[in-house]
């Protein structure tokens, strides 16, 4: 799903589906560039364009939440997906994060209190650099 947003230069610094603690259903967070230039409800006007030209997802607009890439909960996931450095005499090396998306088992994501998580991979030239 967020690959083919990606793929129509929908640039997202990341993304997450998440359940807040104390909400019902899990919703799409997306941490975008443009929520900083333009704001919020460009941002959300700007998805619901994209998501009318892409019926086939069948994501109900009102699953998908805007984020600037700096709010915590954007950044808390970035985090997550980086590599992490094998320390210990017994430590296995792995220099690249998980190619699928990663499930989020913590109980917090940003300071938020969340039932779970899924993080979609970072974009290509996120990944490479």
């Amino acid at each position: 799903m967020i690959e083919a947003l990606r793929k129509d230069d929908f640039e997202t610094a990341v993304a997450f589906w998440a359940k807040l603690s104390d909400g019902q259903n899990y919703h799409l967070y997306l941490a975008l560039p443009v929520v900083s230039v333009a704001g919020e409800f460009n941002a959300y006007l700007a998805v619901q364009r994209k998501l009318r030209q892409m019926p086939e997802l069948g994501l109900d607009p009102l699953e998908v939440r805007v984020l600037d890439p700096q709010d915590s909960m954007a950044v808390a996931a970035a985090e997550i997906l980086k590599p992490k450095v094998a320390v210990g005499p017994f430590a296995v090396a792995n220099p690249k994060p998980y190619p699928g998306m990663t499930r989020y088992g913590g109980s917090k994501l940003g300071g938020m209190e969340i039932d779970g998580a899924y993080i979609y991979p970072p974009p290509r030239a996120a990944v490479t650099a």
